[in-house]
């Protein structure tokens, strides 16, 4: 029976006191323990964690020692918390809370209570800085100086403030530890120790934004590299770099012109990047490809034969003049002459003119030799072996002969004549020099050395010239100590004249006398050479701001060394090229040239082919003129003047005759502008199996 019924029980009998007392007296039906638990009150129990000390108020709670005690129902106790030395109260818990040092609690039950004390907070918390790199870090309040003072006590939850400073020439590239990011300030808040670490680097140089945006299809590429554009359309230069921008249409379109920091219809353009630059550059689609016209006779001298050689010329608009050599019977039906005819376009073939003073009765010798020039404004310009130099004008006709200052320095070898109608000339014999003639002038500037070979014999130079005034010079230069030849190269500087020649193939082989090596240029000073050495065929690349390559060997072992490899090497402003050689003893194969995808793979243009001239327009489109039976090997003519075209990026078209298919065809010659426009000539027989008449006909590709 429990003591709760028996106390209503006797409450109700008047006997409460009596059963009190005796319960009292026989222990209260509870168990031993100290001290006892008196019916007459409640259990409070006191748990401590940490060094300190609970004391109950009445007393009864001593805990440490004490730590549990019995108190009447209607008591309220008092609970003191008193830290021992070295601690802190840091609350209450269970039937006591809040942090207070007393806690108050009703004995209407029994009651549980925890008391906590724990080592005190730290006031102060430790900052440590460390920097790598050349730079200073200071703190906000005052503390650390890091170079010098790198570590600091601050209060407790302080917010400190680091700023870095960079020594000079130097950034700030970063924070870490505690800080991150890389702004020059980082806040730390003191509420434990913490570590920061600040990095400086060598700032680096100023650079300049150069973005291009595109209008059609083409791709932008800048020199130096950074700009390829299509894909990648900006890209940041050194402060005060000069960038040259080369502008390539797509197949089927053509460069409109640049817009923003760049002006003008020319494939590249060089920006001073003194600041950030914007370009446009604008493509449009191309025009319908030019076409052959009619063949049509040029000399009417019907009872003499025209020779083997002819010179032709074509000019930026399209104006085109032919020469050849022909006897027309005065004085004597021996006496040969030298005749030409100008087509201006929209108008068509002037009269024949005779060349004064240029005759000769002897049948070996060979009056019409050397290169044949025509500029934008109808100046006709004849440079003969020796560089007896003529020119024509409309107005005036062919001019007296002038000749260069006397100089012991071979032949003609190779000619270029640049916008402005001025020509740059390299000649070769033993050793190779250069002499220019002037836009307009009759007289020509000083000599040149180009190669520096001593006593070994240099031959067969070609020159290229760049849109931007530099030059390029390759030939042929007898080894030492052996009778092989090698390819040299030499490069032309307007403000440093020509440059240290140095080899550019690395083949033990000799490069061929019969096929003189080719160079061509870019807009951008850029240039391509291709030269016959041994069996096959090799080229090499030269950058304007990396200088030449390695040769690479092309055609490998299909190059007859004992036959020319007729060279033929054309490149565009923007620097797309196409080279034409005869592989074999007949057969045409061409590559083309992509600046940064380099040369295609050998193709075969026709499997006969000979007298080839090739041509390129600015878009890299190509066309090429040769002669060669209809049906090879197994013709039912003789010989033809045939054409095929190269549409840039795609393989040569079907063979197209600009002549009539009758076998009389031989001895072709052709000349090709930027526009895709085009001149042929050729000698042929007026009938079939006989020399004993030999005309001139023309075409003209528009």
């Amino acid at each position: 029976m429990s003591l709760t019924f028996l106390q209503r029980l006797l409450k109700r009998t008047g006997a409460l006191a009596l059963i009190t007392l005796g319960l009292a007296a026989c222990g209260g039906g509870g168990g031993g323990g100290s001290p006892p638990i008196t019916p007459t009150g409640n259990a409070l129990v006191v748990a401590v964690s940490g060094n300190g000390r609970v004391a109950s108020n009445p007393t009864g709670i001593d805990c440490g020692a004490q730590c549990n005690a019995s108190f009447a129902a209607t008591t309220s106790v008092t609970l003191t918390a008193t830290p021992a030395a070295g601690q802190v109260f840091t609350g209450w818990g269970g039937d006591c809370a809040g942090t207070a040092a007393t806690c108050t609690v009703t004995m209407g039950q029994a009651r549980t209570v925890t008391a906590a004390f724990n080592a005190p907070p730290p006031t102060t918390f430790a900052l440590t800085v460390s920097v790598s790199g050349d730079g200073t870090v200071r703190s906000q309040p005052a503390g650390i100086v890091c170079g010098a003072a790198c570590s600091a006590a601050f209060a407790a939850n302080t917010s400190v403030v680091l700023s870095a400073t960079p020594g000079a020439g130097q950034v700030l590239t970063g924070w870490g530890g505690a800080c991150t990011g890389a702004g020059t300030t980082c806040t730390v808040t003191m509420s434990q120790a913490r570590s920061a670490s600040a990095t400086f680097a060598a700032a680096p140089p100023v650079q300049r934004t150069l973005s291009v945006t595109l209008a059609g299809n083409g791709v932008v590429r800048s020199q130096p590299v950074g700009i390829d554009c299509g894909s990648t359309c900006s890209a940041t230069f050194g402060d005060g770099a000069s960038v040259v921008l080369t502008a390539t249409p797509s197949a089927g379109q053509r460069f409109t012109g640049w817009s923003g920091a760049c002006s003008g219809s020319e494939a590249t353009c060089t920006l001073a990047m003194s600041a950030d630059r914007s370009v446009g550059a604008a493509f449009a689609a191309a025009p319908a490809a030019p076409v052959w016209q009619i063949a049509q006779l040029l000399e009417s001298n019907n009872d003499y034969n025209v020779q083997s050689r002819v010179l032709t010329a074509i000019s930026p608009n399209g104006d085109a003049m032919v020469m050849w050599e022909q006897a027309d019977g005065t004085p004597t039906i021996d006496t040969r002459k030298v005749f030409s005819r100008r087509y201006v376009a929209g108008q068509g073939w002037d009269a024949a003119v005779a060349v004064p003073g240029v005759t000769t009765t002897s049948s070996s010798a060979a009056l019409l030799e050397g290169r044949l020039f025509l500029d934008a404004g109808g100046t006709a310009t004849w440079l003969r072996p020796n560089l007896e130099t003529r020119r024509f004008t409309a107005a005036s006709g062919w001019g007296s002969p002038f000749v260069p200052p006397a100089l012991a320095a071979g032949t003609l070898s190779g000619a270029v004549m640049d916008a402005t109608g001025a020509i740059g000339v390299v000649t070769s014999g033993s050793d190779v020099y250069n002499i220019a003639l002037p836009a307009g002038a009759t007289s020509w500037q000083p000599w040149a050395r180009v190669d520096a070979s001593g006593s070994l014999t240099a031959r067969d130079a070609d020159v290229a010239l760049s849109a931007n005034g530099t030059a390029m010079a390759i030939w042929r230069e007898r080894n030492p100590g052996d009778s092989n030849y090698s390819v040299k190269a030499a490069r032309y500087l307007p403000q440093g004249g020509w440059q240290a020649p140095q080899g550019i193939d690395d083949s033990f082989d000799n490069v061929v006398a019969e096929s003189p090596p080719k160079v061509a240029m870019d807009a951008s000073g850029n240039a391509v050479a291709v030269w016959h050495q041994g069996n096959s065929l090799y080229y090499n690349v030269f950058s304007a701001s990396g200088g030449w390559g390695t040769a690479v060997q092309v055609d490998s072992n299909a190059v007859s060394s004992t036959f020319p490899a007729d060279i033929r090497l054309v490149m565009t402003a923007s620097g797309r090229a196409v080279a034409t050689w005869r592989s074999g003893i007949f057969a045409m194969k061409a590559m083309q040239y992509s600046p940064g995808a380099g040369f295609s793979a050998p193709a075969v243009v026709n499997p006969y082919a000979i007298d080839s001239a090739l041509g390129l327009d600015a878009e890299g489109n190509a066309v090429v003129v040769y002669v060669a039976p209809d049906r090879w090997p197994n013709p039912t003519t003789g010989l033809d003047v045939y054409s095929r075209r190269l549409a840039w990026g795609g393989t040569w078209s079907d063979a197209v005759a600009i002549e009539p298919l009758d076998g009389l065809g031989a001895d072709a010659f052709a000349a090709f502008n930027a526009s895709g426009q085009g001149v042929a000539a050729w000698v042929r027989g007026d009938v079939a199996g006989s020399s004993a008449r030999r005309s001139l006909w023309v075409n003209l590709l528009r």
